[in-house]
């Protein structure tokens, strides 16, 4: 049992320091009914997480997670919906360039499948590809030893699991 938390502690350091902020950030950021509040805290999420990421040297997740940043930032202002193709090729442009090994690709597919599920699908639809997303995400962090990132996935994949088993008896 000591040996967990003699590795979770040495873990513990700036740049978990910063996962566990965007933790934080985006639990604040969901709590929010105002939409502009949500995206904006999305945005600042994304950016801290970019930054994470980057100094744990997991450049495809910095960058899948700077460009939604951008994204989010932008939605405030225009609807985004006609830049959704724009953003995935950013994405996939961005996935190539950071590539180094096979776990890349995971933030990638995740941006990709996140970006189609919130501009093309809607309702339990939507909600099911962004569970895949978020589950692509889940395996990232594990691998890369990503924390709070961590948890700030598995909180979202519950949320958002929750929401689509409400919809479905809805639905019924």
């Amino acid at each position: 049992m000591f040996g967990f938390f003699d590795v979770f502690l040495s873990y513990i350091n700036l740049v978990q320091v910063l996962g566990f902020l965007a933790f934080f950030i985006s639990l604040y950021a969901f709590s929010r009914t105002s939409d502009q509040h949500l995206l904006i805290g999305q945005a600042v999420q994304s950016f801290v997480l970019a930054l994470h990421f980057y100094l744990l040297g997991a450049n495809s997740a910095a960058a899948m997670s700077f460009v939604s940043g951008i994204r989010n930032y932008i939605s405030l202002h225009k609807n985004v919906k006609k830049f959704a193709v724009f953003f995935m090729v950013i994405y996939i442009g961005a996935g190539i360039y950071t590539y180094e090994e096979l776990v890349d690709v995971l933030p990638v597919l995740s941006s990709l499948l996140g970006t189609a599920a919130v501009f093309y699908l809607s309702g339990i639809k939507m909600r099911l590809v962004m569970m895949l997303s978020t589950t692509l995400w889940i395996i990232h962090n594990a691998v890369v030893v990503s924390i709070g990132p961590l948890l700030m996935e598995l909180f979202i994949l519950g949320i958002t699991a929750r929401t689509g088993y409400k919809l479905w008896k809805l639905s019924k």
